[in-house]
């Protein structure tokens, strides 16, 4: 099984937010995704701020997510799973929202697993949202983030996946669950009691017990059939020990794209072969699974483990022949502007915009993969040239103390492909390691704040806006020093 992870969480501008997508454009992308031979997709389509009485752009995001199953079923031959976490759906406010611009964390609820009156009420809300993704092959629950709750233990967990693999089956008992192992329960739920009062943590310690007792439990009480999807070493172990590696499908979480991050194209083909191994696909014996955020920028990942998971070496990826697949004769040209996103190399970036920009607006014809396109090869390109602007403007101005000039102009540069995509939240990656610190050596006290809320975990609403209120801090009406 090759699959792939459509993340609907933050919400922006189409076609780089999933959430956005119109049937058309399910149906482009899961042709390109056949066509490299994926067969199964698994879709967060963010029940867990969803109210439990879905509005009106609920009901038309998940009638639309429902016909999208239903192609890749009859017209690609693919599986496809729903993720939800263990105890989050939406609040009192979550209704207020039109589905494609909902903030999840203004809008999630978690229920308290003791509270009897609560619980019930989940699944039943839990249940008139799946109704309507009844086609669905598979539940996959994540045991944290979303959800955790202070004080809960494992047996809670399992009773709640229980019931919601139970809500799924009563429309379609051939329904599969899906345990999502990740941090753990328990160990997140320790992180909550500890950052809520105010205290700081790390984000978990691996507890290979915990795993151990969860996969136990899980053997015992939710019917067949289920399996796991397996993300990380700390599962190891627990998996071997109760003999589940026929069960464990492989999900590096994280490795094709960061979550969140920036909107910026990865092209990675040395990390991702060291990476994805013999030995690592031999250990999860379903297969393998990637993760993306941006399906409409992140071409190249999506090509390469393709083909690494699928027994290709590292040493005949061929990027160009890939690019000719979606747009035939220009894939010299596009493998370049690739390679040279993480090349550090300011002249080798511009060089690349050039040529890229030189195919904008003409005559051509798209190849067999053209879907992952999304019905517009001009706005890939246009992307692709940004994407090497931004990355050139990042390294020209760690190559040295920059002058307030060149932070002015790198300003520009990210604001710009900003504004195109719309992504505004909390996020990590190449942006925020490139542009920060020299924002930080500013010493504006604004600045400095916003750039504060990044991490604030004790509210996590600050996470909605975070990254435009640090590019409105640096703003020239603010007065800020760096663009002065």
């Amino acid at each position: 099984m090759l699959g792939m992870y459509i993340h609907t969480h933050w919400s922006y501008n189409y076609p780089y937010a999933a959430r956005t997508w119109t049937i058309n454009d399910w149906e482009a992308y899961l042709r390109g995704l056949r066509g490299l031979g994926y067969d199964f997709i698994t879709i967060w389509p963010l029940l867990d701020c969803m109210p439990a009485q879905p509005n009106a752009t609920d009901r038309l995001f998940l009638k639309t997510l429902a016909r999208a199953i239903d192609l890749a079923h009859d017209r690609f031959g693919m599986k496809a799973a729903l993720v939800a976490g263990v105890n989050a759906i939406g609040n009192e406010q979550a209704a207020d929202y039109a589905f494609s611009k909902r903030p999840y964390f203004a809008c999630e609820k978690r229920i308290d697993p003791k509270n009897d009156e609560e619980v019930q009420a989940f699944f039943a809300g839990r249940r008139n949202q799946l109704s309507f993704l009844r086609n669905a092959d598979a539940l996959a629950i994540i045991d944290s983030d979303p959800g955790g709750y202070a004080g809960s233990t494992v047996d809670e967990m399992v009773m709640l996946m229980e019931g919601q693999a139970a809500a799924l089956r009563s429309f379609n008992p051939d329904a599969e669950f899906i345990y999502w192992m990740w941090f753990g329960w328990e160990t997140v739920n320790r992180f909550l009691e500890i950052t809520a009062a105010g205290g700081d943590a790390p984000m978990a310690a691996d507890d290979e017990e915990e795993f151990t007792r969860t996969l136990s439990l899980i053997r015992k009480r939710i019917p067949e059939p289920w399996w796991l999807y397996h993300c990380r070493t700390v599962h190891d172990r627990p998996i071997d020990a109760l003999g589940l590696r026929d069960r464990a499908l492989w999900f590096p979480y994280g490795l094709l794209e960061g979550e969140p991050t920036f909107p910026l194209i990865n092209c990675d083909p040395a990390g991702l072969g060291q990476a994805i191994t013999a030995d690592r696909l031999d250990r999860c014996r379903r297969g393998a699974m990637g993760n993306l955020q941006n399906h409409c920028l992140q071409l190249p990942h999506t090509y390469i483990f393709s083909h690494l998971a699928q027994g290709g070496l590292p040493e005949t990826v061929d990027l160009a022949r890939f690019a000719d697949e979606l747009l035939p004769r220009q894939g010299e040209v596009i493998a370049e502007g690739w390679q040279a996103l993480e090349s550090r190399d300011a002249g080798r970036l511009h060089a690349a915009i050039d040529a890229i920009t030189a195919l904008i607006g003409q005559p051509r014809r798209e190849g067999r993969l053209a879907g992952l396109l999304f019905h517009d090869s001009d706005r890939f390109l246009v992307d692709l040239a940004m994407n090497l602007g931004v990355r050139a403007a990042l390294v020209e101005l760690n190559a040295e103390p920059p002058p307030t000039a060149l932070l002015r102009k790198t300003l520009d540069t990210v604001r710009a492909y900003q504004q195109r995509t719309g992504f505004v939240d909390s996020c990590y990656g190449p942006l925020v390691d490139g542009l920060f610190p020299p924002l930080a050596d500013i010493g504006d006290p604004g600045i400095d704040a916003a750039m504060r809320q990044f991490n604030t975990w004790q509210d996590p609403t600050l996470r909605n806006g975070a990254l435009l209120r640090v590019l409105e801090a640096a703003l020239p009406e603010r007065g800020c020093p760096a663009r002065e």
